[in-house]
């Protein structure tokens, strides 16, 4: 999921334009701005293996399994909040990209409807948290691009590439809880 799913969304932004100039040097001469992209990456990925987990039997309860992707999840958010008074990098409206919250909802859907697919081979026994989550990670994708791709600028960043996946997460769990019926 995660190799097909990314490959597609950065073919996707790629195709509608190319990352923000310097941003490879960002995140190499910026210690936060690196530190938000990989707790970006983790929560992704995390919230990805949290949903596949919830859908298998095991001792263990849905706070065990979705807790810690739920954190990391939150932690992300926090470091822009953070920003809002200490940004990572100095606020620029270079690689500004019209339409990026769309982008990111559009863009994490392919991921959403290809985690759903695969969580319907398992015995999701929390059907709408297991949606949420994939939602998460399928939004965590486009969203992570976008702080790449477009300008860089806390409050931005919060309204037009995070709020988005946390659109996708409710979108993931009422699809979630209607796909992940057992028959």
């Amino acid at each position: 999921w995660l190799v097909v799913s990314w490959a597609l969304v950065v073919g996707l932004v790629l195709a509608d334009a190319p990352l923000r100039p310097g941003v490879a040097e960002q995140l190499r001469t910026s210690p936060r701005f690196l530190l938000e992209t990989l707790l970006g990456l983790g929560a992704g990925a995390l919230a990805m293996a949290a949903a596949l987990r919830l859908g298998i039997p095991s001792p263990r309860n849905w706070l065990g399994h979705a807790g810690p992707a739920w954190a990391l999840l939150f932690v992300w958010v926090g470091a822009y909040l953070y920003g809002l008074s200490s940004p990572s990098l100095e606020p620029s409206m270079l690689g500004k990209r019209e339409g990026c919250y769309l982008q990111v909802l559009f863009f994490g859907l392919p991921p959403l409807v290809l985690g759903l697919v695969m969580m319907r081979r398992l015995a999701s026994f929390d059907r709408w948290a297991s949606g949420a989550l994939v939602g998460a990670a399928a939004g965590a994708i486009p969203g992570l691009l976008m702080q790449a791709g477009c300008m860089y600028v806390p409050e931005h960043i919060l309204t037009h590439h995070i709020a988005p996946i946390g659109a996708l997460a409710v979108v993931g769990a009422i699809a979630g809880s209607i796909a992940l019926r057992r028959p």
